[in-house]
């Protein structure tokens, strides 16, 4: 526990272990709304229709291409801190691990939804769970998002904060994985109204759940 303390903060050492189940039942929650996204044919967030098109066009299983992503996110952390870049900083590549294995679990077995409400609804349960994951795992406190990191990076560097980081970091994301899809399949691929969606209602989805559970999340601080 004393080298855990020097990663993260643990007030109540008893509701360690509690604190570290949700943070993967966070986990958990986050990569069925993300792999769900895709079962809609809709289009998936930005972060994840990057994976999903690199998914398509090699073959390989979106828990894959996920995992590589994140690993993307990592490094160009370490690209742009150079020497400011904390050791602690590779915990990351735990959280993808998880995070990727669970998604290539779900793409393995959720089904594709084919008729329209089902995937307007899919839509919206998949977005949720996004949203409610994200929160979980941010409200735990213990291995930041290497995506959300990046984003909040680049709006460090720009002297613009979070929010304007993540626009240029789905942009730059969404715009890669289109280029990637005309080039290689001709077409846009994993980007559509379901990626718009995913842009507005996440974060909302996000501050209605901290608003709701906040006081709750904290208990385990």
């Amino acid at each position: 526990m004393e080298i855990l303390s020097r990663f993260f903060e643990i007030k109540h050492r008893e509701r360690f272990i509690p604190r570290l189940l949700f943070y993967i039942l966070g986990n958990i929650i986050l990569a069925f709304g993300v792999t769900f996204n895709t079962k809609t044919a809709f289009g998936a967030s930005p972060f994840i229709a990057f994976a999903f098109t690199t998914a398509e066009i090699s073959g390989v299983n979106l828990g894959v291409t996920s995992f590589l992503t994140y690993l993307t996110c990592i490094f160009l952390q370490f690209v742009i801190l150079r020497k400011d870049f904390k050791p602690e900083m590779l915990l990351q590549i735990l959280l993808s691990f998880l995070t990727s294995f669970f998604i290539g679990i779900f793409d393995t077995f959720l089904p594709n939804l084919t008729t329209m409400g089902a995937r307007v609804i899919g839509l919206a349960v998949g977005i949720s769970c996004t949203g409610i994951g994200s929160s979980i795992i941010v409200d735990m406190k213990l291995i930041a998002n290497p995506a959300d990191s990046l984003a909040n990076l680049i709006g460090i560097k720009l002297k613009r904060g979070f929010g304007f980081g993540k626009n240029v970091f789905d942009f730059a994301f969404l715009a890669t994985a289109a280029v990637i899809g005309l080039v290689c399949r001709g077409r846009i691929l994993g980007i559509g109204i379901g990626t718009v969606c995913a842009m507005i209602f996440t974060g909302r989805v996000i501050a209605l759940f901290q608003k709701l559970f906040k006081e709750k999340t904290e208990y385990f601080i």
